[in-house]
């Protein structure tokens, strides 16, 4: 009870709401006294009765006394009394404390259930209050989220113990599988523990490859791959363009994969799968994965009429923390800027409210295992929608430069060709065979 307002204390209700939220976001279940004290002051101070001390020392306590608390690492008898014996006795102690496992295995795993126990909590401790602020600040509160994306809550680099524990936070649903998602509507995340003899691993660059025809005991490859299930569903992502959550797990590349456990590692997008043998002779599908910028974009200064750059015809990588191709946007801005930013197959221009807008595609893409060079003959000038359609292969180029498309829609005949921007022939015949090898081996569309 508290004393100065004589209804129902809420410093014990306002900590299981604290734990809930715990469970409810995956994070660990216990939680060292002197982490969780400016935590638990600060919902206290906030939401606790008006005029009440904020001393999240007893409830800490206290609750460990009720079949859903533990205090973890206790020598001796917890003791009864508050104030100051209490406060040196957690300084000393140092117990870690949350939800009993039980609990927290219910509160994690069953959504219903959970939401049951926080609205008893609510119609108990503050009936006729707006909770949308506490639900928030404790991590309980619904933000719409359809499953792509980031995860409400979770941060980058956010541990977890096992798979169990990805699923009850939503990062990767499936308790095996490394890929969730459909072909329907795209890959929400994959996993990369080092589970396929095949994958690559560079950081903020993942050649990954897709799941199917592996023996789990020794981890090789039995029989092909096939386009369908998650395999399809990086293809439909690489389509949409909308970005994977990427876990890695301890059995992955060493210098970039946690020493134990799973880790949340941020935003992935798609840019180029292709079928090959891989290393135990049988057909696998592999994805190329680049890491989403965590800042916006600075804006490209304005440039000068532009002259013709150089280019690399090996793009160099710098080293920061991973390997990164670098791009020259000298070479992107030359196309875009001798096309008048009018796509190179459509003759459609775009203007914007800053200016024109067009998209520099390579033709032979810069990275593996194509390795592309990043000079202007393999570089088109194209609007967003036949950036696209290009890069799928449902658009090609003869070196006549005859123009065809595998899903109708208008077009020039040939592709528009420019003096002072010749397209590298070579490229072309690469970016055909690549993909008539692709559709090939594809299953027929449904």
């Amino acid at each position: 009870m508290d004393h100065s307002t004589g209804l129902p204390a809420r410093h014990q209700p306002i900590t299981l709401l604290w734990g809930l939220g715990r469970a409810a976001i995956g994070h660990p279940r216990l939680l060292p006294w002197t982490d969780a004290r400016p935590e638990l002051r600060r919902l206290l101070s906030k939401y606790g009765r008006p005029g009440s001390t904020p001393s999240p020392e007893y409830p800490f306590v206290a609750l460990s006394r009720s079949p859903l608390w533990e205090l973890d690492g206790v020598t001796g008898e917890v003791p009864q009394a508050r104030g100051s014996k209490l406060r040196q006795w957690l300084t000393a102690q140092n117990p870690r404390g949350g939800l009993r496992d039980d609990v927290y295995t219910t509160m994690a795993a069953d959504s219903a259930a959970r939401q049951r126990v926080v609205d008893a909590l609510l119609l108990r401790f503050f009936d006729g209050e707006d909770p949308s602020g506490l639900l928030q600040d404790c991590r309980l509160a619904d933000p719409v989220f359809d499953g792509f994306g980031a995860v409400p809550g979770i941060d980058l680099g956010h541990p977890f113990a096992d798979r169990r524990a990805l699923a009850a936070a939503r990062v990767h649903r499936p308790n095996q599988a490394g890929i969730c998602g459909t072909a329907e509507q795209g890959a929400e995340s994959i996993v990369v523990s080092g589970g396929y003899e095949d994958d690559e691993d560079y950081g903020d660059v993942i050649v990954y490859t897709g799941q199917g025809g592996r023996d789990p005991d020794t981890g090789r490859q039995v029989r092909d791959q096939e386009l369908t299930r998650g395999n399809a569903a990086l293809v439909t992502s690489l389509a949409t363009g909308a970005p994977v959550r990427v876990v890695r797990g301890a059995g992955g590349e060493p210098e970039y994969s946690p020493p134990t456990g799973l880790r949340y590692d941020g935003l992935f997008r798609v840019e180029d799968y292709w079928s090959e043998r891989g290393r135990s002779g049988y057909l696998v599908w592999r994805y190329r994965l680049t890491q989403l910028p965590q800042t916006a974009a600075a804006p490209q200064p304005t440039m000068p009429a532009p002259r013709q750059p150089g280019g690399r015809q090996a793009p160099s990588r710098s080293r920061v923390n991973t390997q990164r191709i670098v791009r020259s946007t000298a070479v992107a801005d030359f196309v875009k800027r001798s096309h008048d930013y009018t796509c190179q197959v459509c003759d459609i221009r775009l203007a914007t409210p800053t200016g024109a807008y067009a998209e520099a595609a390579h033709i032979k893409p810069l990275g593996r295992p194509h390795v592309g060079p990043d000079i202007t003959a393999n570089v088109l000038c194209l609007c967003p929608n036949h950036h696209v359609l290009f890069d799928l292969g449902m658009l090609t180029i003869g070196d006549d430069l005859a123009i065809t498309s595998h899903t109708g829609g208008p077009h020039r005949d040939r592709l528009r060709e420019i003096a002072t921007h010749q397209i590298g022939r070579e490229y072309l015949a690469y970016h055909r065979t690549h993909h008539s090898t692709l559709r090939s081996v594809a299953p027929p569309p449904r």
